[in-house]
């Protein structure tokens, strides 16, 4: 019995157990540490993501254009059902009033932003409204995470919070290198459709609604010219690289190309300039216009026969016939050359809006154009209410381009005819050869005719968006002075198609002559594809990024 006594005071398996004792309060702090500080972490990270994504999605409705701040603050601060980005928490455990949900508490819109300046408040130069807006930087809500064994070491919670900066990179893609001056940063509305826009170059330093100007994609004065002669931008641009400078550089000679005016300078007036392949350079398959081609036609017979009749006088488009000599020189010879129609026939071309011949309107106008006048002198017998029922208007709203669209469409019953502006006119003197029954008179007469199809090159539109069709840049001029950079001078909007309804020709008989450096255009809507399907990533592609 001794023995075992004395062998229980000798055992020391069990000493241990003091110290594990007194280490046990150590052991608890460092696990409960562990834990709780993964999960301050944990919230860290989802707050930081929810910024992010909050500040990317906020980003993205930064274009410039009125409601543009409101737009990106809805996106992230209204319901969470129809938020671009709502996040939740899963670490904080708070009970705060929002629940799982992610706030975004506060919201700071930049002009500029210098990512080398570390203090972000101190980076931001901050936007005046919508049109300079370019960044924008958002903090989440305070969020708590209570500590679950902490509290042991006398630490009972952590709370954080994250912030994002976000800015959106616009890139420009396949339009025609133009940009025009708007008044409106909204413009175009669908209010806007069907009115017309006289786009002038800019003069000196100064830049207003109606100023057009080109986009230099770095390639120079015939980078702008091939463009213009083929389909635009091949590929895309970083609009903040974009310069803009006024003048004319030949480009209206380029866009004549697609009514099959070939009156330029160089490539512009060689109507072989149109490849059929790619479709650069070709006129559109409608070229209606308020422009006529003398038509001259040459026939020689014996004085006896006394004046051709007017059955001799081909039609236009077509050589003359014989007139009852049984060897008739009969010659055709057209001008080459396009002539300006008079006061009478102008009609005959898609006119302007009435104000804008006025001068009532400015380069704005209301989409009122003489309909009634233009359907009576290229389609008589057909009113303007027919062609509006057809095409689902009123006689009120139909455009320009909606009867250009119809008179392809009614194409094989006679909508594009080509036709004779005015009378024959016989160009005088007449010039005689030979003597007495041989003597021979040569008789030249000249008529006005008008081609609604192309004449001098070829149209080839399988695939194709027509060539009327031009996808222009709507800009903010606010700033713009001169030759401008973008977002610095000038802020892109958005693209845009108007229609061509008259080729860049000087006209003197109008209350407000025209000049050959204006594009006339009416506004048919935002820029579509080929295809007819929305523009919108085709045009213009707006990517938002991260800053920090």
């Amino acid at each position: 019995m001794w023995s075992s006594v004395h062998r229980l005071f000798r055992n020391d398996r069990a000493a241990i157990a003091p110290t594990v004792a007194l280490a046990l309060f150590g052991l608890i702090a460092a696990g409960g540490i562990a834990f709780d500080y993964a999960r301050v972490a944990s919230l860290d990270t989802e707050l930081q993501q929810a910024a992010d994504q909050a500040a990317l999605a906020a980003a993205t409705q930064l274009d410039r254009s009125d409601g543009a701040q409101a737009r990106a603050t809805a996106a992230i601060q209204n319901p969470s059902s129809t938020r671009l980005a709502s996040n939740i928490t899963r670490f904080a455990n708070d009970g705060s009033s929002n629940g799982s949900s992610v706030e975004i508490t506060d919201i700071t819109f930049c002009k500029d932003f210098d990512d080398t300046i570390a203090d972000t408040t101190t980076a931001c130069t901050e936007a005046a409204g919508d049109s300079d807006s370019a960044f924008v930087i958002v903090r989440t809500e305070l969020r708590t995470a209570n500590y679950a064994f902490t509290p042991i070491v006398a630490a009972f919670s952590g709370t954080v919070s994250a912030s994002a900066v976000a800015g959106v990179q616009s890139s420009i893609c396949n339009v025609a290198p133009l940009m025009v001056c708007v008044a409106d940063n909204d413009f175009p509305t669908d209010a806007d459709i069907g009115k017309g826009i006289i786009m002038k170059v800019a003069g000196g330093n100064s830049w207003v609604p109606g100023n057009y100007g080109y986009l230099d994609f770095g390639n120079g004065n015939q980078a702008v010219l091939d463009a213009l002669l083929g389909h635009g931008l091949n590929g895309c641009q970083n609009t903040d690289d974009n310069q803009t400078e006024p003048g004319n550089k030949n480009a209206t000679d380029a866009i004549n190309t697609r009514m099959d005016v070939y009156g330029g300078t160089g490539s512009t007036k060689n109507p072989s300039v149109c490849n059929l392949s790619t479709g650069t350079g070709c006129p559109a398959p409608n070229t209606r216009k308020d422009m006529t081609q003398t038509m001259t036609y040459v026939i020689q017979q014996l004085t006896s026969l006394g004046v051709p009749p007017a059955g001799s006088i081909a039609a236009c488009g077509t050589a003359a016939t014989g007139n009852g000599n049984p060897n008739p020189s009969i010659t055709y010879t057209p001008s080459g050359s396009f002539a300006n129609p008079t006061a009478a026939s102008a009609p005959a071309g898609f006119p302007r809006d009435t104000c804008q011949y006025s001068g009532s309107c400015g380069n704005f106008g209301d989409g009122n154009w003489d309909r009634t006048t233009y359907m009576a002198t290229n389609h008589p017998g057909i009113s303007v209410a027919t062609v509006a029922a057809a095409v689902g208007k009123t006689t009120t709203t139909l455009t320009r381009y909606d009867v250009y669209n119809w008179e392809l469409a009614n194409k094989a019953s006679g909508a594009m005819n080509t036709s004779q502006i005015g009378a024959t006119t016989e160009v005088l003197p007449r010039k005689t050869t030979g003597n007495g029954a041989n003597q021979k008179t040569t008789y030249t007469f000249t008529k006005q005719c008008s081609f609604p199809q192309p004449r001098f090159a070829s149209s080839n539109y399988p695939a194709e968006k027509d060539r009327r069709l031009l996808p222009i840049v709507a800009a903010d001029c606010s700033n713009l002075k001169g030759k401008g950079s973008a977002f610095e001078d000038y802020v892109i909007l958005r693209v845009f198609d108007i229609f061509l309804p008259e080729p860049s020709m000087q006209r003197n008989w109008y209350a407000h002559p025209t000049d050959d450096k204006e594009i006339y255009g009416e506004v048919v809507g935002p820029a579509e594809t080929v295809g007819g399907t929305n523009g919108f990533q085709y045009y213009a592609r707006n990517k938002p990024y991260l800053v920090r």
